[in-house]
């Protein structure tokens, strides 16, 4: 009964999200792209510049507490009162420092506006995550489902009322009152989760540990660096599209990137199972650590491939499904930046593998390597590329630096652990690219050699059904292997 509850709480949770997420992101955040057209480029270069900041209350605090919470549950409940506290003046700091920006720069006041609900944001949701792990731990399973979309919810039910059902004269929105919603959302999410954390675990706020708080900070300053560097690599791109190449360039890539940060929500899902997995496996039982890793690899990469041939052959048409104004270039750059996104898959397990053995230094050292090479390439390749081709060359970096520090991880992983990618997986993955190539190849045959005609919305659904049975076919998917590293991470808690 324990298994089975286990598996359908699990199913329960990856169901909420496959269907809220994507829902979010297609309906309403496209939506809101479309209605507000070239605003939408300054509000994704500061929804990024928000999430570089957000180190500031953060500084890996996070990442330390779920690794605790995986290896010894009750010392990580001690530390609840002490880090929301601390939170609260990091809280304080941040703001701070975006008092001074205002000052020390020439941003206009919508700008700044936004720079700060987007940072009340970051703060909400990174204490909404920490909440979070105590759920997981304390197998609420349900309930850590619930908040996990809440927010989503929220907005959805609240956009899609403006957006497409309200009177004439309240469907007018701008970027500014999306970005006050989205606070709103976040808020009353944060309030729910909270009173759950109060009812599971009883913190004492009145009793913060001092002297915890500081070892906190220092414990966790290199998750911190590592962090920030991460997400340096990864989302400097549109703020240097924003300074150097046209802002509507931005709004191109946003909408490819927002691709992108739907699938990326549902891969951390999977990284959230293999981390406190490797934790507990390089404590326990290191000879498993081969095994889990080129079962999460084969599932994770084999999927991302899929991405990566849909986005080279059929990517244009699927955004043009949900986007009113594309570039000529968008199915393009969205085939780059679904090979940074096998970049990002692959780090999603080797670096779990890393962070979760302690190895921060490798990790550290490959994600400022990361930072130079994309700072470098985007400055000088966006700056080079002809008009309106700047998204595209930041596509392209995007690719570059992710699948850079995928192989560097790789490599350090093979030398700590000795994992080794078998032939036979080799072979898979090409015969899987194979299949996957011929059956467009089958699909545009027919289409020219008869009269029959097939709209881009049922290629792309024809693709996914294939997609999945391939993936079944060559091995990237096995439910009794899948059973048996579930039961596993089961028997771990």
């Amino acid at each position: 009964m324990k298994e089975r509850s286990f598996y359908s709480n699990l199913f329960f949770s990856l169901g909420l999200n496959l269907l809220v997420k994507p829902a979010a992101i297609f309906i309403i955040d496209a939506a809101v792209q479309n209605r507000v057209g070239d605003a939408y480029g300054i509000y994704f270069a500061f929804f990024n510049l928000s999430l570089i900041l957000s180190i500031l209350f953060d500084l890996g605090i996070n990442n330390l507490n779920i690794k605790l919470a995986a290896q010894d549950l009750e010392q990580a409940k001690k530390r609840v009162s002490s880090i929301l506290v601390l939170r609260i003046f990091l809280l304080v700091l941040y703001i701070s420092a975006l008092v001074a920006l205002k000052f020390l720069t020439s941003i206009s006041w919508l700008e700044y506006k936004l720079i700060l609900i987007f940072g009340i944001n970051q703060f909400l949701i990174a204490n909404i995550a920490f909440f979070r792990s105590y759920f997981a731990g304390l197998h609420w399973f349900r309930f850590d489902a619930f908040i996990s979309v809440l927010d989503r919810l929220l907005l959805i039910g609240t956009m899609g009322y403006l957006l497409y059902v309200a009177p004439l004269g309240l469907k007018f929105i701008d970027i500014e009152i999306y970005a006050i919603i989205q606070l709103l959302c976040y808020a009353l999410t944060f309030l729910i989760a909270g009173i759950g954390l109060v009812k599971k675990v009883n913190p004492s706020f009145l009793k913060p540990d001092f002297l915890l708080m500081r070892s906190m900070i220092k414990e966790a300053f290199p998750y911190a660096l590592l962090i920030i560097l991460m997400t340096l690599y990864t989302r400097s791109d549109a703020l240097i599209l924003k300074n150097f190449a046209q802002i509507s360039e931005v709004s191109f890539y946003a909408q490819a990137y927002r691709l992108i940060d739907a699938l990326y929500m549902f891969a951390m899902v999977f990284a959230g199972l293999l981390f406190p997995m490797f934790a507990k496996q390089i404590k326990n039982d290191p000879k498993q650590i081969e095994v889990l890793t080129l079962q999460a690899s084969q599932l994770l990469l084999g999927a991302s491939l899929i991405f990566v041939v849909f986005a080279l052959l059929n990517g244009s048409a699927f955004l043009d499904l949900f986007y009113e104004n594309t570039s000529v270039l968008s199915g393009e750059i969205l085939f780059y930046l679904s090979l940074a996104f096998f970049g990002m898959a692959s780090n999603l397990i080797y670096g779990s593998l890393l962070t979760a053995n302690g190895s921060l230094k490798i990790l550290n050292l490959s994600s400022i390597g990361g930072v130079v090479l994309n700072l470098l390439l985007n400055y000088w390749l966006i700056q080079m590329a002809p008009e309106e081709m700047g998204a595209l060359a930041a596509a392209k970096v995007a690719a570059i630096t992710q699948l850079t520090v995928a192989l560097i991880q790789r490599f350090y992983c093979y030398r700590l652990f000795h994992i080794r990618l078998p032939k036979s997986l080799m072979l898979r993955f090409l015969g899987l690219l194979l299949m996957l190539i011929l059956f467009y190849v089958g699909v545009w045959v027919v289409l020219f050699s008869s009269s029959i005609s097939i709209s881009s919305s049922s290629i792309i659904v024809l693709y996914a059904f294939v997609s999945i049975a391939l993936l079944f076919l060559f091995g990237f998917v096995d439910l009794k292997e899948i059973r048996k590293l579930l039961q596993k991470r089961e028997a771990m808690k």
